[in-house]
């Protein structure tokens, strides 16, 4: 007849697993919010662990509790592998990337008319590289993903505030989605003109490194390519040459036609 008063006193944790429920709970609510740094994966792997044995002892009691530590743990592992799948993905196409990354010869076409090509910008407009002799032109290739054209940018963004429209066109081209542009145009102010052209022919199909711009004169003539990444001064330096005369033994070549039938 006592012994139920004996049990009236009794604490959570005077019960058997209760240290293995709360660690269940614990180690799952801290394993979400580590997943995004993957270690979470092993809190989460933790806490499953626990809570399994736990429930092996059959504690009625504390059951809600270890489930629902079950049940964050099996999310912060759930959460883990996917940013895991997500960041080798990232590496992937990084390693891709720089695998393809072989420094084209130019040289050829320094100095020649540049190709003709016609696209259309984020704001609808069509532009034609023929029509805008009488401008000097940068043509930037450059990825939302790829770090030396994000650190570039700025640059250009200053340029495009230090000349005027009609003097100088800055024209950046990736080959990515148009919301993908649009919105790291928003998010980055950018005041230039942006495209989303994946292939333009020779020899700006030929870019196989990001950023590769293009400097072309005023009257269509590539001056200067650019491979990698160059700062303000270097690209306003580009800028400048534009307008020097070409040497007399220069001579402008028309390649346009090159590798067509």
């Amino acid at each position: 007849m006592h012994s139920n008063v004996g049990n009236s006193s009794e604490k959570p944790a005077d019960y058997p697993g209760f240290g293995l429920a709360v660690a269940c709970l614990v180690l799952g609510i801290v394993s979400i919010p580590f997943s995004l740094f993957l270690v979470g994966g092993i809190y989460g792997l933790l806490g499953l662990i626990l809570g399994v044995v736990h429930l092996r002892k059959k504690s009625n009691l504390l059951r809600p509790l270890t489930l629902w530590g079950l049940g964050l743990s099996l999310i912060g592992v759930l959460g883990s592998a996917g940013f895991g799948i997500y960041y080798l993905m990232q590496i992937k196409q990084v390693r891709e990337t720089m695998a393809t990354i072989e420094s084209q010869d130019y040289d050829e076409w320094v100095g020649t008319q540049a190709p003709d090509f016609n696209l259309t910008d984020l704001n609808g407009n069509s532009i034609s590289l023929s029509k805008l002799k009488g401008k000097r032109v940068v043509l930037d290739f450059w990825a939302t993903w790829c770090p030396p054209c994000r650190t570039e940018i700025p640059h250009f963004v200053k340029l495009s505030n230090v000349y005027d429209a009609n003097d100088l066109m800055i024209i950046g081209i990736s080959s990515e989605e148009e919301t993908t542009i649009r919105s790291f145009r928003s998010k980055h102010r950018i005041n230039y003109v942006l495209a989303v052209e994946p292939d333009l022919g020779v020899p700006y199909a030929n870019v196989t490194s990001l950023p590769t711009t293009f400097f072309i004169d005023r009257k269509g003539v590539i001056r200067h390519v650019a491979e990698g990444y160059h700062d303000f001064k270097e690209l306003n330096t580009f800028v400048i040459a534009l307008d020097r005369k070409p040497d007399a033994n220069e001579e402008t070549q028309d390649l346009s036609g090159q590798g067509k039938p």
